[in-house]
């Protein structure tokens, strides 16, 4: 090390032991703020209770930075590939990490990521793992939630006629237990959504939806084999991928995916998962994942066919049973699944093939709209071939999906580019089939699966001072046929400009605005050929966040939206403003979360979405569209060190509106409250 990095070094240590305290002080505020600032970088809305389980284990395990290999620093979502190289290649040539922050030493590396990092990596001597009671040494987990409106939509009243009534109570109900040792994971999920019945008989096991999984790894040869309820990612997710996805987002050095290949299923998410068993396994160089499901999925049927076949007309994926309809419609269809990956891994280069076999055992009866060129497939075999391939300081990766039985292909190429230590390129090109299957697929797409599209995204990642990233892309598209609610070939394109500067450890500012133009059938049109309009939506997001004390932080946001029209002689505007009042009490063990926010959107084209604080394995992003205001506030209380106990509340009030929702959903009245307790005990 030289004497300018050594007197770098002792500089960045002087606080580093107040930084890591800080950090290590509310580890669950830690995560939710990574998954709240992954959330808003996203343009989809998903379920990220897998992604907080890891991280909190990580925590709980930190990775050792002079030990880890690259697959345990993937873990690392938040790293791109750029960054984990690099740590490799300072840790091969410098020897021995002294300090978590001296990766700001490190090329990629600022400030920000090493705060980020710091509460799951370690730098110091490695201890090698105990081999003694991997199974038996374990530790619990058991949180319980309850959520509930104090309204009553229509819904529940006995006044609501029809089909469509609530056959339960208001409140949502969710459980979930975890048992971790070192080589073995238990887990077991129950929820009862609002509106479902619960032990009353409608259904065996008194949830609607109860899940589980047994996870045993690290022996031998076995990286990892799930029993149970999991997922499965290969390649980029062009042939089989039903687990998290990020979608497009700021991250633009995040659009390479790092498939893990079989793993559990611990989201309350009850559509598209797998059940049965999967295995990971390793021998040298190459890399086996195996897996087998079977199970009875949601259908609308309509009939039984004289060959005893099932015959259904959709296949809803909401997860909801609340109405005898959607009861009756509950798992009534079988379908199996079977695959695997072998990817063989070189010294910069990784190659692997998948292969998957989906089979419904029913006959697809729903009438095709205008739009569709087939209908859902009911039997499966997709062939997909990826790589990935280091050259120098540059990342190429690609896979291609090819349908045996329609002979539908399906491809992804892209790129990341390392041009200095400062500065990073992306870029991503698709080509899907206009009706490659999108079940079970989750590659980069603007439309609603891998299917029908065409594009190229460019994306720029900038380090452009100490403390200040400059990141965005341009994303160009095409979908070469008709698709729901466009009546011929279309086009459009979306542009993403990000600014995050830290002034100081106590203040941060964000600026993003985001440009998007497509196209639509013209709403209202009488005419037999439907008009295509083009449609801009525009927004623009100012984060300040300004941490007067350890103790508290501050967070204001202002966000305006623009939508118009070639039909549309103005532009709607709409705008938030939200202030987050985050507070850590040194005396008691209470951590309060507050937000009021003031909205006005000319309607729901202007819709503005923004993340709140919410309790563990929980996620809230309210639409905020109308008029009117929100009221926030959430305590958690430690009593112990193993009980977190939380209380939320929040109510949304329209001030132009009588009535809120629509349908069933529907509330008598201009405000929709709810309330929320949890309790998580570990021992």
């Amino acid at each position: 090390m030289t004497l300018r990095q050594f007197l770098a070094l002792l500089s960045l240590t002087v606080f580093a032991t107040w930084a890591k305290a800080q950090q290590m002080a509310d580890i669950q505020q830690v995560v939710s703020e990574i998954v709240e600032e992954f959330t808003a970088r996203s343009d989809i809305e998903q379920d990220y209770t897998e992604l907080v389980e890891d991280l909190l284990q990580l925590a709980e395990n930190p990775i050792n930075l002079n030990a880890a290999r690259k697959s345990e620093l993937q873990q690392l979502f938040f790293l791109s590939d750029f960054q984990i190289e690099s740590l490799l290649n300072y840790r091969d040539s410098t020897g021995k990490i002294l300090s978590v922050y001296e990766l700001q030493l490190v090329p990629g590396f600022d400030l920000v990521d090493v705060e980020r990092i710091m509460p799951f990596v370690v730098a110091g001597d490695f201890v090698p793992p105990i081999n003694a009671n991997d199974f038996a040494s374990g530790k619990h987990d058991f949180s319980t939630r309850v959520k509930t409106l104090l309204e009553t939509p229509v819904g529940y009243t006995p006044q609501y006629s029809g089909t469509g009534r609530y056959l339960g109570s208001k409140p949502a109900l969710y459980s979930r237990y975890r048992y971790k040792a070192r080589k073995l994971q238990v887990g077991l999920t129950a929820e009862k959504d609002a509106g479902e019945p619960f032990f009353d008989g409608t259904f065996p096991l008194g949830f609607d939806y109860l899940s589980g999984f047994v996870q045993v790894n690290d022996i031998g040869h076995i990286k990892r084999v799930v029993v149970g309820d999991y997922r499965a990612e290969f390649g980029q997710g062009v042939t089989f991928w039903n687990s998290l996805n990020f979608g497009k987002s700021a991250y633009v050095m995040g659009l390479h995916k790092r498939a893990r290949g079989v793993v559990p299923h611990s989201s309350a998410y009850e559509s598209l998962y797998l059940r049965g068993a999967g295995i990971n396994l390793n021998y040298k160089q190459v890399d086996v994942s195996l897996f087998g499901s079977y199970q009875k999925v949601d259908a609308n049927l309509i009939d039984t066919l004289e060959s005893s076949e099932l015959a259904f007309t959709s296949l809803p994926e909401t997860g909801y049973h609340r109405t005898l309809s959607e009861i009756q419609n509950r798992r009534t269809l079988p379908e199996a699944v079977a695959g695997g990956n072998i990817t063989l891994n070189l010294n910069r280069l990784k190659i692997g093939t998948t292969f998957v076999y989906n089979h419904i055992h029913g006959d697809n009866r729903k009438s095709l709209p205008v739009y569709s060129l087939t209908s859902v497939l009911t039997e499966k075999f997709a062939w997909g071939l990826n790589a990935d391939y280091y050259y120098h300081q540059h990342l190429f990766f690609s896979e291609f999906g090819f349908e045996l039985l329609t002979r539908q292909l399906a491809a992804l190429a892209g790129g990341q580019f390392k041009l200095s230590n400062r500065v990073q390129l992306s870029v991503l090109g698709r080509s899907y089939g206009t009706t490659f299957d999108s079940r079970y697929t989750a590659a980069l797409a603007e439309g609603s699966g891998t299917t029908n599209e065409q594009g190229v995204l460019m994306g720029i990642n900038l380090l452009a001072a100490k403390g200040w990233r400059i990141s965005g892309y341009v994303d160009l598209f095409r979908f070469p046929w008709m698709r729901y609610g466009v009546y011929s070939p279309s086009s459009g394109r979306d542009l993403l400009f990000q600014s995050e500067h830290a002034f100081s450890r106590t203040f941060q500012v964000l600026l993003r605005y985001r440009f998007k133009q497509a196209e639509r059938n013209m709403s209202g049109s009488s005419l037999p050929v439907i008009p295509v309009v083009s449609e801009f939506r525009q927004g623009f997001r100012t984060q300040l966040v300004y941490s007067p004390s350890p103790q508290a932080q501050l967070k204001t946001n202002l966000e305006i939206s623009a939508y118009r029209t070639d039909s549309l002689q103005a532009n709607e505007f709409g705008y938030l403003m939200a202030q987050d009042v985050n507070v850590n009490l040194q005396r008691l063990p209470l951590a309060v979360r507050f937000r009021f926010a003031i909205f006005d959107t000319k309607s729901w084209n202007t819709r503005i979405y923004s993340y709140e604080s919410d309790m563990l394995y929980s996620f809230t992003v309210p639409a905020y569209y109308s008029s009117g205001t929100r009221l926030m506030m959430m305590l958690k209380y430690s009593p112990a060190k193993s009980v977190d106990i939380w209380l939320r509340y929040a109510q949304t009030y329209f001030s132009s509106m009588s009535n809120v929702g629509s349908g069933a959903d529907m509330i008598n009245g201009n405000t929709r409250t709810e309330i929320k307790a949890m309790v998580r005990v570990k021992f």
